[in-house]
């Protein structure tokens, strides 16, 4: 399980986070929607053990991820900007990062060639990853994230540099995912995409949790037609009221 409780992160005086709490459910994908600069990064920052709060808890099955590091084998991780090796090749990097999370070596050769050949970047596994386009990068990092079937995906911004047809494929697999009882927390700035996958949408603005429910609850809320209308909407509510 995923749950976050009055979440606060300061820098300086401005207020990145401004007690956010949310919990995600097995077998739910929820989707954090949110402009660029909204917040949404920080949370997930923090929600993986990559900086730490200024208040609040941030917890994978009861464990703050920078306090257990045993508990980022039951996680994977997309981060929104590749940050990869890229001296390494992209076999190199899914060899050495499935190593960490323990997955068995025959197990690893299996899925690394499973997954990258479904994805279409086979042919390219044996180039440094410097090579390669954005695209491809988060091909690698989505095949990183589900490497060791963890029970809990954190995914930023995923479908970010992929073209229309790897874009649908990437929603298929996280909804193919959620159907295996994961748990699934993923941020957008994209409404369509929350639209497509969201079970529960929770609207980030200026650091806060401004407005959350399922797609047709934010709808029935708003009187509107669309996920987006519901964005735009609360967004300009939320900034006339701030």
């Amino acid at each position: 399980m995923i749950e976050i409780k009055n979440l606060n992160k300061s820098y300086g005086t401005f207020e990145a986070l401004r007690g956010i709490s949310l919990s995600v459910d097995k077998g739910e994908i929820y989707v954090l929607l949110g402009s660029n600069g909204a917040g949404k990064t920080t949370l997930i920052k923090i929600l993986t053990g990559l900086i730490t709060p200024t208040s609040g808890t941030a917890l994978v099955d009861g464990y703050f991820a920078r306090d257990n590091k045993n508990i980022r084998r039951k996680f994977g991780y997309m981060p929104e900007h590749p940050d990869l090796y890229e001296r390494l090749t992209g076999e190199e990097f899914l060899n050495m990062m499935g190593s960490l999370k323990g997955v068995k070596e025959n197990i690893l050769t299996q899925r690394v060639r499973k997954l990258s050949k479904e994805l279409e970047i086979a042919d390219y596994l044996n180039m440094e990853m410097r090579s390669y386009s954005k695209g491809m990068k988060q091909k690698i990092l989505f095949i990183n994230a589900i490497i060791n079937d963890p029970p809990n995906l954190i995914l930023d911004e995923p479908t970010s540099g992929l073209d229309p047809r790897f874009t649908q494929d990437i929603k298929s697999r996280i909804k193919n995912l959620a159907s295996y009882k994961k748990n699934i927390l993923m941020s957008t700035h994209i409404t369509s995409v929350a639209e497509d996958l969201a079970d529960r949408v929770g609207i980030i603005e200026k650091g806060k949790l401004v407005q959350e429910g399922t797609p047709q609850e934010l709808l029935e809320k708003t009187g509107t037609n669309s996920l987006e209308d519901v964005f735009i909407e609360v967004v300009n509510h939320a900034r006339k009221n701030s």
